[in-house]
């Protein structure tokens, strides 16, 4: 049955550079077809609301460049897949932004990769942990070992994208 055939889904993916975002990127494009959309999400923080003026002017452009520059890191592999690759970015704590992208695009599934930081840290709250908690649709978890499981899309001169 060809994808027309049958209905497009849609995944959001939390990216935040590491080598665990990586991965769930590749998991999500390993489980799509061709003509899925899979939107690649970054959430920054907010800016102090503490700083004058034009200290928060140069702090808010600093963290938008430095978020754009996280997102490029995925450009190159979206080129090469036959999905439709969106990239967003929003200030805020990264489990609500992407449960708030994920209902604006009514996705079918939100991936994120776990660091597995261990017992404090999911004491603390993870956002794997509060998005299983409070999404309102699945949550995939990449976990921490997934990165050498699937080889991870590589951004740099050769740019390979290899799934198993």
């Amino acid at each position: 049955m060809s994808p027309s055939a049958q209905e497009l889904r849609t995944s959001v993916v939390g990216y935040d550079g590491s080598d665990e975002a990586r991965a769930a990127v590749a998991v999500a494009i390993d489980r799509s077809r061709a003509g899925d959309s899979i939107v690649i999400v970054h959430a920054t923080p907010a800016a102090s609301g503490w700083l004058g003026t034009p200290e928060y002017g140069r702090v808010v452009i600093g963290i938008q460049q430095a978020g754009q520059k996280v997102l490029d890191e995925m450009r190159p592999i979206a080129e090469q897949v036959e999905r439709h690759v969106q990239f967003e970015m929003l200030e805020g704590a990264p489990a609500e932004v992407l449960i708030r992208v994920a209902a604006v695009r009514d996705a079918d599934e939100i991936v994120v990769g776990s660091r597995g930081l261990g017992r404090l840290r999911a004491a603390l709250g993870s956002v794997s942990r509060q998005l299983l908690r409070d999404a309102d649709r699945p949550v995939l978890v990449v976990g921490p070992d997934a990165a050498a499981a699937v080889d991870a899309p590589v951004a740099d001169d050769r740019v390979a994208l290899q799934l198993r």
